[in-house]
């Protein structure tokens, strides 16, 4: 039972590293395009808000509509560049599939048992958390949490703008 459980771990934490570099190689291969994407979204945000401060209303509302498609091509961009890191707990969970699909799992301490797929992710998503809680302190990933910040940022702003009338 606990071999099942430290494998388990250990693929998890594989799983995790090999997502991770395939988001990092991702990343580095769209770097530009990334940051043109984030440039074009922040540009028309700006010149909306000019607009805004200027009282141009109508020229306001067409650029606040290409920020907002810029916003999301940005945002969907990050989205998608996110899951590619996800592949290898796919691959991981199919592979376990094969070598555990019909053998009921026990849980420490007599609990009951559960399937090789609910372990897995279990034991995946504590592993996801622990790494970005480790990225966090080890200062790694700064450049995809500055693009995420900014991205929220630009939506509180226009959150705050639309509740004053606009």
């Amino acid at each position: 039972m606990w071999g099942w459980w430290l494998g388990t771990f250990i693929l998890a934490c594989w799983a995790t590293l090999i997502g991770e570099l395939t988001l990092a190689m991702v990343f580095r291969l769209n770097r530009r395009y990334v940051e043109e994407t984030n440039q074009e979204m922040q540009d028309r945000n700006r010149q909306a808000m000019n607009a805004l401060k200027a009282g141009e209303k109508r020229i306001y509302k067409g650029l606040n509509k290409l920020a907002n498609e810029a916003f999301g091509k940005a945002f969907f961009l990050q989205i998608a560049m996110g899951a590619s890191s996800l592949w290898p707990a796919f691959l991981a969970a199919g592979w376990l599939e094969m070598r555990f699909g019909d053998v009921p799992i026990l849980l420490p301490a007599s609990l009951g048992q559960v399937t090789y797929v609910s372990g897995f992710i279990v034991l995946y998503l504590l592993v996801r958390i622990g790494w970005g809680q480790l990225k966090k302190r080890l200062g790694l990933g700064a450049r995809t949490r500055k693009l995420w910040q900014t991205l929220k940022d630009i939506r509180r702003k226009k959150k705050n703008i639309s509740r004053q009338g606009m």
